[in-house]
C-alpha cells in the first residue's frame, strides 16, 4: 500500500511560489498571444473587406462573401489558430488560480493544526 506523507507549511509555500511564478509567465504569454491574435484578426478582416469591395458588377452578397473568404485563407487560419491559443492560455491561467486558491485553503488548515 502506498503511504502519503502530510503536507508541511514549507511544502505548501514552495508550491504557492512555483504556481505564482507560473502564473506570471502565463500572464505575459497571454498578453503576447492576445496582441498577436488581435493583429491577425485585423489583418483577416481587412483582407476580407478588401475582397468584397474589389468585386465589380451585380454579384449576390453571399457570393461576394464566399469569394472574400477564398481570397484570404492564410490570414483566417492564422487568426483562428491564435484565437485557440489565446483561449487555451486563458484556461491555463484559470487552472493555476484555482490551484492557488486550493493551496491557500490547505495552508490555512495546516496552520490551524500546528497551533
Amino acid at each position: 500500500m502506498h503511504q502519503q506523507r502530510a503536507f508541511t507549511q514549507v511544502d505548501i509555500e514552495e508550491r504557492i511560489v512555483r504556481l505564482t511564478e507560473e502564473l506570471e509567465t502565463y500572464t505575459e504569454q497571454f498578453a503576447d498571444i492576445a496582441e498577436a491574435r488581435a493583429e491577425a484578426e485585423a489583418e483577416y478582416k481587412y483582407a476580407y473587406s478588401r475582397g468584397i469591395v474589389e468585386q465589380n458588377g451585380k454579384v449576390p452578397v453571399a457570393t461576394k462573401e464566399a469569394i472574400a473568404h477564398l481570397r484570404s485563407p492564410k490570414a483566417y487560419k492564422e487568426w483562428k489558430i491564435l484565437e485557440a491559443r489565446e483561449r487555451a492560455t486563458q484556461q491555463k491561467l484559470m487552472a493555476i488560480r484555482t490551484q492557488l486558491d486550493s493551496l491557500r485553503t490547505i495552508a490555512a488548515n495546516v496552520r490551524s493544526l500546528v497551533r
